[in-house]
């Protein structure tokens, strides 16, 4: 099985197994929601998100379940689109779900995870920008890297396979992109390569 989709599983159990014991197993079932990304421009990485924890989720199921009660899941498309992510959690929590996973658009996982905070609902995005689990949020458990980890990597790409001198950075106006800018500015510090020009971008700006 795939790192990924077995570190899912086991979020999935571990997650589960406290809400059904939390409970005392009143339901038969132990229910769970993607709120995903599956239309618009995270749609490859919503996508990728879900199937992973279906995966994980049919595997538990097979397996007797999490003690003897099955897995029922749900998945909502957020559109990749921040409101539609936090009405959309909102919605999950009236629905009185023991786990949300997704979304996993940092941008829209920012918006959305104050509403399962304040439920006291686990919460698990693949969202990578550093600050989301910078905000003290007990709740919030991440499936990635952070980009302070993966910008430093490719910082000394750049610098040590390449050679470059100076690098422009063309980023997304969103929490991913403006996290992503800071940490490749902050991982490559005052050495080279020099960052000589910053362009932001909207998403699914196709005019430029």
């Amino acid at each position: 099985m795939h790192p990924q989709k077995r570190q899912v599983l086991k979020l999935i159990a571990a997650c589960a197994l406290a809400a059904s014991a939390a409970s005392g197993l009143a339901q038969q079932t132990v229910k769970v929601v993607n709120i995903v990304e599956l239309s618009g421009p995270g749609a490859t990485a919503g996508t990728n998100f879900k199937n992973g924890a279906e995966l994980a989720i049919k595997e538990i199921n097979a397996a007797g379940g999490i003690l003897g009660r099955q897995i029922a899941s749900t998945t909502s498309d957020t559109q990749s689109n921040p409101g539609m992510a936090k009405g959309l959690t909102q919605k999950a929590v009236d629905d009185d779900v023991f786990a949300i996973f997704g979304p996993v658009f940092s941008g829209s996982i920012m918006v959305s995870m104050a509403e399962s905070r304040r439920a006291g609902i686990p919460n698990f995005t693949g969202g990578e920008a550093a600050s989301i689990t910078q905000q003290g949020n007990p709740y919030i458990f991440r499936t990635s890297f952070t980009q302070d980890t993966a910008m430093p990597k490719v910082a000394r790409y750049m610098r040590d396979q390449l050679k470059l001198k100076s690098i422009a950075v063309i980023y997304v106006n969103n929490d991913f992109g403006k996290g992503g800018l800071d940490s490749i500015k902050k991982a490559l510090g005052s050495g080279e390569p020099k960052v000589l020009s910053e362009i932001s971008t909207d998403s699914g700006q196709i005019d430029f």
